[in-house]
């Protein structure tokens, strides 16, 4: 009998220090922790204190807020909102569209607050197409829109409604075929005779779209410039020298001519193509006009992109462009996004842009040659919305930091874990954890915060998602 009572108070003890049956003290630090796993849907944890107690076991890595220094301001997470999304979203209905856009950009969801439009076709469109295929008409005088009007400016503009402070950039697949090597939209390169052609476009382009009330914040000025994708979609090569004229030279003079006030990112393609950005950059007339260097994460590394940030401390820079392929959705898990999305964060990008918003299942309509998914696959024929694991990252972290937060210096606690930290303009801290699932080992780690120290042990035999909410 004495045995099952000394039982019991031991088992009282151990209930007694756990988490459910914790009161929070005068002056401890407040905090609230959100999780996913595996087998449990994103929802409030508890879990034990910050102490004035240190555990020295070497396993128990810390990430150290007190020690963190600011990197870079946060501008969002976003998405594209590509023709091939918009015309899905006009063939469900309208209570189910508008229902799903304001959970996708709104904090009661994942707070998307950039937007990436296309400027003509991209290889995710319904067809190929461009705004003007008058050859010769330099001037843009029957540059027109109106096939944008049909759904995709309608489907922008409900998202204003949503979130007022999206911020818009575009980004151009192909120039009309007759300012090309080529012909054609699929493949070849700018005409160096058509340089102030392509200047003159995007301007015209940022003009129409400003008379239908949507002010485009950026432009990338080519996307993926250093391909034509041997014309298997809509593509354009644009050598480092003309990029270098268009940005320095070309575009403001088209912009201001046409009285918008767009800002100019540079680049727009891959992490290992840094040198090339760093020649454009020798140009000091390009460093003067343009706001931003674009990023994409198929080829390279993100800490390749700190030799720019290195030289070029002042110049933001962005990730424009990465979303699921339904050849790798067997590998890309939650923890294979938080590495992509967590390494551009913390190597210097202010931004993180997943691609197209909605495809269907099969990844249509595609015009192009690669097999993306979208953020959500779509279902037009039971008006449903399946997310992906990128959209579960994003919901994990995306409703909690402003924009205008500081991305934070930490170190990675292990290979198995990625994690990232911001401090929002309110002081508050945001602490987003992703661990891969351990088979039989448990996970444990240390967040040290005006001198205390709080022990997160992670989920068994699952992957999860934790996000840690800190009151300064």
């Amino acid at each position: 009998m004495k045995r099952v009572i000394t039982t019991l108070l031991m088992l009282g003890l151990c209930l007694a220090a756990t988490a459910e049956s914790y009161v929070p003290r005068e002056g401890e630090v407040k905090f609230k922790m959100l999780r996913t796993t595996q087998n449990e849907a994103f929802r409030e944890v508890r879990n034990s204190p910050f102490t004035k107690h240190f555990y020295s076991h070497p396993t128990y890595k810390i990430i150290d807020l007190d020690a963190a220094k600011p990197m870079h301001d946060y501008l969002g997470i976003g998405v594209s909102m590509t023709d091939a999304s918009c015309w899905l979203l006009s063939q469900i209905d309208a209570e189910v569209r508008n229902e799903f856009l304001k959970n996708t950009f709104t904090k009661s969801g994942l707070n998307l607050s950039i937007v990436r439009l296309n400027c003509g076709s991209s290889d995710y469109a319904t067809e190929l197409y461009n705004y003007n295929d008058h050859k010769g008409d330099v001037e843009m005088k029957n540059f027109s829109i109106a096939r944008d009007e049909k759904y995709m400016i309608p489907t922008i503009k409900m998202l204003k409604g949503y979130n007022p402070a999206i911020y818009y950039f575009s980004s151009i697949w192909s120039v009309p075929g007759w300012m090309k090597t080529s012909g054609e939209m699929c493949g070849g390169a700018l005409l160096d005779e058509h340089i102030p052609s392509f200047a003159n476009y995007w301007a015209a382009y940022l003009k129409a779209y400003k008379e239908q009330g949507i002010e485009i914040d950026a432009i990338t000025i080519q996307n993926e410039p250093l391909t034509d994708q041997r014309g298997g979609c809509p593509a354009t090569f644009v050598s480092a020298e003309q990029e270098a004229q268009l940005a320095g030279k070309y575009l403001p003079q088209a912009f201001k001519k046409a009285g918008v006030k767009t800002k100019i990112w540079i680049h727009d393609h891959q992490y290992d193509a840094y040198k090339r950005v760093l020649d454009i950059l020798e140009n000091k007339e390009v460093v003067r006009q343009i706001d931003a260097v674009a990023w994409h994460p198929y080829n390279g590394e993100p800490y390749m992109i700190r030799e720019v940030k290195a030289k070029h401390p002042n110049i933001p820079m962005h990730l424009t462009e990465r979303g699921p392929n339904l050849a790798m959705l067997d590998v890309q898990d939650v923890k294979w996004w938080a590495d992509v999305v967590f390494g551009a964060f913390n190597n210097g990008c202010q931004s993180y842009c997943s691609w197209n918003l909605v495809l269907d299942a099969d990844g249509q309509p595609n015009v192009g040659k690669f097999p993306c998914g979208g953020l959500y696959t779509i279902d037009v024929e039971k008006n449903t919305f399946t997310e992906s694991a990128q959209a579960k990252l994003f919901r994990q972290f995306g409703p909690y930091v402003d924009r205008g937060a500081k991305v934070l210096s930490i170190e990675q606690p292990s290979e198995t874990i990625s994690a990232i930290a911001f401090q929002n303009p309110d002081g508050n801290y945001v602490v987003c954890l992703v661990a891969k699932n351990v088979p039989n080992k448990r996970q444990t780690l240390q967040i040290k915060y005006r001198g205390e120290y709080m022990l997160v042990s992670l989920p068994f035999n699952t992957w999860s998602m934790t996000t840690i909410l800190i009151e300064k």
